[in-house]
């Protein structure tokens, strides 16, 4: 365009499930905006979710003059028109101008799965806050979290998602061991730690396995 160098890329989408939602929600906010057309109720209101549909003017119902302190309060009926013509619209920017509009749709909705990720480090492996303070300490907490976050997507995609991060934890760390006689050892946890020892293999109906086998367990 008027030989400026294009650097982003703009994909527009429309979706069916989102058209209606908004306007589920959008005649949810009116029906309580209708409510606050009432000068007394809408001062005292601080939600602003309706208020986006009001149109406040401060008028003199005899001679039509705006005063300071008696508003008139009515549905802003523009701006309701204005919302809708972008119900079920989705608008994705991008620099990288080369990716294809599927590949900018699949990385857009990876995003859930990378908000995941940050949810299962905050919250399965308490990553934050941090409990050490110098350099190295603060690099080695991560790496440990980042490794277990490895580990744990891993067994999820094993398992075929069956089981939740918290459910893994939980199980895993149930699972206790003693050593019994002649080299064997009794494993055990709660069930769920033996539903996902059966669903990788792992046949322990008995709970006793000989040592070497309890060594090379988490490989």
């Amino acid at each position: 365009l008027n030989k400026k160098e294009v650097t982003e890329k703009v994909l527009v989408t429309w979706n069916q499930k989102y058209d209606f939602r908004e306007k589920v929600r959008r005649q949810k906010s009116i029906e309580y905006a209708e409510k606050l057309t009432a000068s007394e109720r809408f001062r005292l209101t601080m939600k602003k979710g309706g208020k986006r549909y009001l149109e406040v003017e401060q008028l003199d119902e005899e001679t039509g003059e705006l005063r300071r302190l008696t508003p008139h309060i009515s549905i802003d009926e523009e701006q309701i028109a204005l919302d809708e013509l972008y119900d079920g619209f989705n608008v994705l920017i991008t620099s990288e101008i080369t990716m294809s509009d599927e590949e900018m749709l699949a990385s857009y909705r990876s995003l859930s799965r990378i908000e995941d990720c940050f949810k299962v480090m905050k919250t399965t492996f308490d990553a934050r806050p941090v409990y050490v303070w110098t350099k190295s300490h603060i690099h080695a907490h991560f790496l440990v979290c980042f490794i277990a976050l490895t580990v744990m997507r891993v067994l999820e995609h094993r398992l075929q998602r069956a089981y939740s991060p918290e459910k893994i934890q939980n199980a895993l760390l149930s699972a206790q061991c003693r050593p019994l006689e002649k080299g064997y050892w009794e494993v055990f946890g709660n069930e769920d730690f033996l539903q996902i020892n059966r669903l990788l293999g792992k046949n322990w109906t008995r709970q006793y396995v000989p040592l070497e086998v309890l060594r090379s367990y988490g490989k």
